[in-house]
C-alpha cells in the first residue's frame, strides 16, 4: 500500500551533525507539530514522522518512545520560556499579573504555533491527552517554584504547590476559551480574568516583604527502627 503523502507540507527538517541530542529533539519536536498542524491530525505513522523529521526510524524511537511524545520538547520549550519570563518579571509585578504577560510574550514570539489547531490535535487520542496532561502537571511544578520564589516561602509548602496548580490550570483554561470553536479572544484577557476571581490572597507577599525560603523538613523514615 503506498504511503500517504499530505499536501502542502512545510520543508523536511535538516539536522546539522554537530548538534546536541537535545537540540535535534527540539528540532524533531517542531517538525512533527508543524506538520500536526499544517494538517491539523496526528494520523500519521512514525515512518512518515520520521522521515518528515529527517530522521531514521530507529533514531525516531530513541529520541521518542511513542510517537505522541514528540510534541513534548517543543510544548516544553513553549512552557519553560513563560516561566523564565516569570521569574524575570520585575519585583512590583505580583505572580499573576507576571504570569499574564509571559503568556502575551510567549504567544508574540511563537505565532507559528498555532495553539488554536495544537489544542485540537492534542484532544484527538487518549495517548495525546495523556501527554498533554504530564507537561500540565510539569508546569504546575515548574510554576510552584517561581511563585516560592517571589513570596519567599518553600517550593514544596502547601501554598506554593497549590499556586501552582492554580496558575497551571488558569494557563491552560485561558487558551483553551480563546481558542475554542466560534471563540476569539486575546489569552491574556482570559487568564487575567480566571485569575481575578482568585481574589489576591493566595498570591500576596508576607507583611514586610519576602521572608526567608522556609523549607519543610523531610520526613524521617521509619525503615530499620526496632
Amino acid at each position: 500500500m503506498p504511503q500517504r503523502v499530505p499536501d502542502r507540507l512545510p520543508p523536511p527538517l535538516t539536522l546539522a551533525p554537530r548538534e546536541g541530542r537535545d537540540q535535534a529533539m527540539l528540532e524533531a519536536s517542531r517538525a512533527v507539530i508543524g506538520l500536526f498542524l499544517r494538517e491539523r491530525t496526528s494520523d500519521f505513522s512514525v515512518k512518515e514522522l520520521a522521515a518528515h523529521a529527517g530522521l531514521s526510524e530507529r533514531t525516531f524511537y530513541r529520541y521518542f518512545p511513542r510517537k505522541e511524545d514528540a510534541i513534548r520538547p517543543a510544548v516544553d520549550a513553549s512552557l519553560a520560556s513563560i516561566v523564565s519570563n516569570v521569574r524575570a518579571a520585575p519585583r512590583g509585578k505580583t505572580v499573576p499579573e507576571a504570569l499574564v504577560e509571559a503568556l502575551g510574550q510567549s504567544l508574540a514570539e511563537e505565532s507559528a504555533m498555532s495553539w488554536e489547531n495544537l489544542l485540537s490535535v492534542l484532544n484527538e487520542t487518549e495517548s495525546l491527552r495523556a501527554v498533554w496532561l504530564q507537561i500540565l502537571t510539569d508546569a504546575e511544578v515548574a510554576l510552584a517554584r517561581v511563585a516560592a520564589e517571589r513570596l519567599g516561602i518553600a517550593p514544596d509548602s502547601q501554598r506554593a504547590r497549590l499556586a501552582g496548580a492554580v496558575l497551571a490550570t488558569a494557563g491552560r483554561l485561558a487558551l483553551e476559551q480563546s481558542f475554542s470553536v466560534g471563540r476569539k479572544r486575546d489569552p491574556g484577557e482570559a487568564l487575567a480574568e480566571y485569575l481575578g476571581l482568585l481574589g489576591p490572597t493566595l498570591f500576596e507577599e508576607p507583611a514586610g516583604g519576602r521572608g526567608p525560603v522556609r523549607r519543610t523538613p523531610p520526613r524521617r523514615s521509619h525503615q530499620g527502627r526496632r
